[in-house]
């Protein structure tokens, strides 16, 4: 299958493509990051946890370089071309940071499929992970579901993952721990779409919330460490050189 990876540019990004890299060697993969080049304001706690995820994002791009990720922020717009030129047959959705319209969705045949680091619906947006620690859950997980529109979080359900929240870790180590079940999942669904079965998705049930980024009162409550600098991305790719 021709397979059209679109990520952000940050090292849980990343690493979920890390993990991704050596099951899609048998597809033809093309890598599309977005980056943003103007940082919004941030709470002071927000930035500095930024700061040490670029540190970690240059050490990962060494493990995925093979794959050669391309630059694509305005994929609904100047560099739809670009994109629609890699003529998927499927799209996977990692953090990435454009809400995609009804043309670049519709480009490839199989669809698009997300990967998203929570449980859906109940948390929706962004930093869910944050938003689970901070209501004390005692599971995280992700939800890999169809993008079937321009509404966030809303497509049919694929498959769900679950992993114990560990509240010894920082809010970052955290995030990083649920992406090999996540992948696990994408791995699962590529090998079927590719062998021509269709995936059995269920719509989503009614309710949940929708999360943004944190505040400063936010962050301030949470129990938890954003990142520690001990944090290391070897921690869970171990036979990776970083």
């Amino acid at each position: 299958m021709r397979i059209t990876v679109l990520i952000n540019y940050d090292a849980p990004a990343l690493l979920a493509l890390a993990y991704l890299q050596t099951a899609l060697s048998d597809h033809e993969v093309r890598v599309f990051y977005t980056q943003h080049n103007a940082k919004p304001t941030l709470p002071p706690m927000l930035a500095d946890l930024g700061k040490f995820d670029a540190q970690l994002t240059q050490q990962a791009a060494a493990v995925v370089s093979a794959l050669k990720p391309e630059k694509l922020n305005d994929i609904n717009g100047a560099d739809f071309q670009r994109y629609q030129q890699s003529k998927p047959d499927l799209v996977i959705s990692i953090r990435h940071m454009r809400i995609l319209h009804e043309a670049a969705i519709t480009v490839p045949r199989l669809g698009v499929i997300n990967l998203h680091s929570g449980p859906l619906p109940a948390y929706q947006g962004v930093m869910a992970s944050f938003w689970a620690l901070s209501n004390q859950e005692e599971v995280l997980g992700t939800t890999l579901h169809y993008i079937e529109n321009s509404a966030i979080d809303q497509g049919a359900i694929i498959a769900r993952s679950q992993t114990p929240a560990r509240y010894d870790q920082s809010y970052l180590w955290n995030v990083f721990n649920i992406y090999a079940a996540g992948c696990a999942n994408i791995v699962s669904a590529v090998t079927q779409l590719s062998q021509g079965k269709p995936l059995a998705a269920q719509a989503q049930e009614a309710g949940g919330a929708y999360y943004s980024f944190p505040d400063q009162a936010a962050l301030t409550a949470f129990q938890l460490p954003l990142f520690n600098t001990s944090d290391a991305l070897t921690d869970f790719l171990p036979s990776a050189s970083f």
